[in-house]
């Protein structure tokens, strides 16, 4: 069994692995890099996929050239494990299995890039299910929990032995959404042994275990009451996939004021759930067009006290529509005593801590009240994993969603838990193909 590091082994994104069993190569994710992709405008995003590949917003895939990929399996939606699909699947001709939210935010990007025809290669897995892909690999999705619904982990059962990747994952036991992880499961997979497990390690530094999402939705609820009290604006930014958030953000509003969402991930995102009835959107007004949004917060600025403001620029992208509304590209301003609150974390690289700062700072300059960390995390910390790997029992274990340092601080706990480095625990880097 061989290993193709491909993506998200030098970097936090960019996710894409394949595993090669008898001549056969079923690769998992493949995302995009959001830092590089952030910051292109229109002109570059057109750029041929030998270039985005060259200047690393795409997985280089090269690797696998002339080999036989038979599949490629998606662990949840987000655009780092599930938007290069559109400039790189059409080469493998295989089916592309995923579960339906998952599915349902991918038909939504390659047809927005222009590749409807791949739709047709798309197949449905729930949780729970497994798919025999050929006589040699059957792919299994386990229920798992983390900010974005329909998250699953991967085990690929090999004649070879059985693989297990995670995905990006938390072990939450309040979701808010769907239900808790299903340890019975993982519990079984260790006993039946697993040969190698992949794993996120974008949290592993930080000690303790993740939060519950309960918890947010009660941070969530508190902030608004409080911030309501004061009869300002209010506007509240978070991540456009976190449904089980936004679903919290409707319910703390009480009908109290009129929700306006804005932007362009929000509408996508939504509707996708609104779709699957995932989230309900009634009374609730949608707007992903500039001249949409713009006309919007015309309205709003009439009335800023009748309205929440749910808004996208929660990392403080540049093109997001908080940071234009900072920048006063629309009509509607913020007046000292605004407030406005993040409902999400800085995901952790130097892009996004420096846009943070520019908008921070601008609304700052405005007068504007910020409440910060009215937040939990999607990913696993320290004790989470120490959890993952005592249920799995792995005989190897490869770190992955990470720089180097994140994939040494796993390293280490793998170490402390009985695994050798280098020998039972292994640090990649983008490009490494390793024999398991």
């Amino acid at each position: 069994m061989k290993l193709y590091a491909l993506g998200g082994y030098n970097e936090v994104g960019k996710n894409m692995t394949a595993i090669e069993s008898k001549n056969e190569v079923v690769i998992i994710d493949m995302g995009v890099h959001m830092d590089k992709i952030v910051g292109m405008d229109e002109e570059e995003r057109n750029l041929p996929t030998k270039d985005m590949i060259k200047m690393g917003a795409l997985p280089d895939d090269a690797k696998l050239e002339g080999k036989n990929v038979i599949a490629i399996v998606l662990t949840h939606g987000h655009l780092d494990h599930i938007a290069a699909v559109p400039r790189l699947a059409e080469r493998y001709k295989c089916p592309i299995i995923g579960t339906a939210y998952t599915l349902e935010i991918l038909k939504r990007i390659i047809i927005d890039e222009g590749k409807p025809q791949l739709e047709k290669n798309l197949f449905l897995l729930d949780a729970g299910e497994k798919a025999e892909i050929s006589s040699n690999i059957e792919v299994e999705f386990i229920h798992m929990t983390h900010s974005i619904p329909d998250a699953v982990m991967v085990a690929l059962h090999t004649k070879e032995g059985t693989v297990v990747h995670t995905g990006d994952y938390k072990l939450d036991n309040n979701p808010t959404l769907g239900e808790k992880p299903d340890y019975d499961r993982l519990k079984k997979l260790g006993k039946l042994g697993v040969k190698l497990l992949i794993s996120e390690c974008v949290r592993v530094a930080d000690s303790a275990r993740t939060e519950p999402e309960y918890v947010a939705k009660v941070k969530v609820a508190d902030a608004i009451d409080r911030a309501y009290e004061d009869h300002s604006a209010v506007a509240i930014t978070t991540f456009a996939s976190q449904i089980m958030r936004l679903r919290s953000i409707i319910a703390a509003n009480k009908g109290r004021r009129e929700i306006v969402m804005l932007g362009r991930s929000l509408e996508s995102y939504t509707a996708a759930a609104e779709k699957l009835d995932l989230i309900d959107l009634s009374g609730i007004k949608v707007f992903g067009r500039r001249k949409s949004i713009g006309a919007a917060l015309k309205n709003i600025k009439n009335s800023p006290s009748k309205y929440l403001i749910i808004a996208t620029g929660n990392q403080g992208e540049p093109n997001a529509v908080l940071s234009r509304i900072a920048r006063k590209e629309f009509q509607f301003l913020f007046d000292k005593e605004d407030q406005v609150i993040f409902s999400s974390n800085i995901i952790p690289n130097p892009v996004n801590r420096a846009n943070r700062f520019v908008l921070v700072r601008d609304l700052k300059e405005q007068g504007v009240r910020i409440m910060e960390g009215v937040h939990v995390s999607g990913h696993a910390r320290r004790e989470d994993h120490r959890d993952l790997i005592r249920m799995l029992t792995p005989k190897t274990i490869i770190p992955n969603h990470g720089e180097t340092e994140r994939l040494a601080s796993y390293a280490s706990l793998a170490m402390e838990e009985g695994y050798i480095l280098g020998d039972t625990v292994k640090i990649l880097y983008n490009g490494a193909v390793v024999d398991i």
